[in-house]
């Protein structure tokens, strides 16, 4: 009687297991149901809030056949730029000309960036503070929109906000000698990498 009752647990054991002669394989039928609900979705895969923000990140990362390519190496793209080595080719990149988008780069790597959508040929900076004006932040938008190294291929725009009792107001104030002095940079370090690819 012992030995059929643990003979009839090991049974229900291996049943849960992976793979048993009666459920088949576990991970084939997971799989299944990603297809019918979505891998972040499926409710027989359990995950966490974190787990299924990373799990949605992933498949918006994803590109049209469901792989998530490499992550894009900032450091890399600016060091090649700055310094005439070869030009490496990221997806979305030559959507927007590359010189201006490496130069874009170069100017913000100083701060930390929010965004950079290399196949939009937008960047945008997170918010950037000054130890000497704690209530007082900006953020650097920077859109590339044309494929061609032209002085009117990228745009840049400021926004600044005042903190007034804990909370945050856009101050409203225009920075456009700021934007244009930021495009001009821009612009500049463009023109010195055009040179050095030139001389390579």
């Amino acid at each position: 009687m012992i030995k059929s009752l643990l003979i009839l647990l090991l049974l229900v054991f291996f049943q849960s297991c992976s793979k048993s002669p009666f459920q088949g394989d576990i991970q084939k039928n997971l799989e299944a149901m990603d297809k019918a609900y979505g891998k972040c979705n499926n409710p027989y895969r359990t995950m966490n809030k974190a787990q299924k923000r990373i799990c949605e990140d992933k498949e918006r990362a994803a590109g049209p056949d469901g792989v998530v390519g490499e992550p894009i190496n900032i450091t890399e793209i600016i060091e090649n730029y700055r310094y005439g080595g070869k030009t490496n080719v990221y997806s979305g990149v030559s959507t927007v000309n590359p010189t201006l988008w490496g130069a874009s780069l170069a100017l913000l790597e100083q701060y930390p960036l929010d965004i950079v959508d290399s196949q939009g040929g937008f960047i945008s900076t997170d918010w950037i503070t000054k130890k000497e004006n704690p209530d007082q932040r900006c953020l650097i938008k920077v859109n590339i929109v044309s494929q061609e190294l032209v002085s009117n291929g990228v745009n840049v725009k400021l926004l600044c906000e005042q903190k007034e009792i804990d909370t945050w107001y856009q101050d409203g104030i225009s920075y456009s000698k700021e934007e244009k002095d930021l495009i001009l940079k821009i612009l500049d370090i463009a023109e010195e990498i055009s040179t050095t690819e030139k001389l390579s």
